[in-house]
């Protein structure tokens, strides 16, 4: 199981550059907070569930709004809702610490993983590493090599957010 203290030095060994910033704890897409001077674009991070039990995990700019009806639509699947919190047990972390990282810790592929195509604008985002008292900054397309190499599939979508 990742953590922080064995994420970081994982990204280090494939050569990923990233910039690590500490600060207070951050949930729920919380920015009531003083938070450092980071440079990418914020994620925020929804684990969704639908009557058939499958899981997802959609990842999506902080300023972003998830239109969960299109999302469902965009997937063929039916309708969303948010999951229990037991079922963060399949990527060992609580809530308040979801980011793509974590798929790295879903060795059974239970996990679908889903962007909206929107994302695909931002070069440089910031997520929690496995821990919401730090958050890094990293080129998108490494984030998503790292989820590739995990044996989870990015599932790019349209009409899945309200852009502000």
């Amino acid at each position: 199981m990742y953590i922080k203290d064995t994420l970081l030095p994982l990204l280090k060994s494939y050569h990923i550059d990233y910039q690590l910033y500490a600060h207070e704890a951050i949930a729920h897409g919380d920015i009531e907070i003083t938070l450092p001077d980071m440079k990418g674009t914020m994620l925020k991070n929804l684990v969704l569930t639908n009557k058939r039990k499958d899981l997802y995990l959609f990842t999506l700019p902080l300023d972003f709004r998830a239109n969960l009806k299109g999302l469902s639509d965009a997937l063929g699947v039916p309708r969303f809702s948010f999951a229990a919190v037991s079922d963060l047990a399949y990527m060992g972390i609580p809530p308040g610490h979801v980011s793509p990282f974590c798929l790295l810790n879903d060795l059974n592929i239970q996990v679908k993983y889903v962007q909206p195509v929107e994302l695909d604008k931002f070069e440089l985002v910031n997520c929690h590493p496995l821990d919401n008292h730090f958050s890094v900054d990293i080129k998108r397309s490494d984030l998503e090599s790292l989820v590739t190499q995990s044996g989870h599939t990015i599932t790019k979508v349209a009409g899945a957010v309200f852009t502000n």
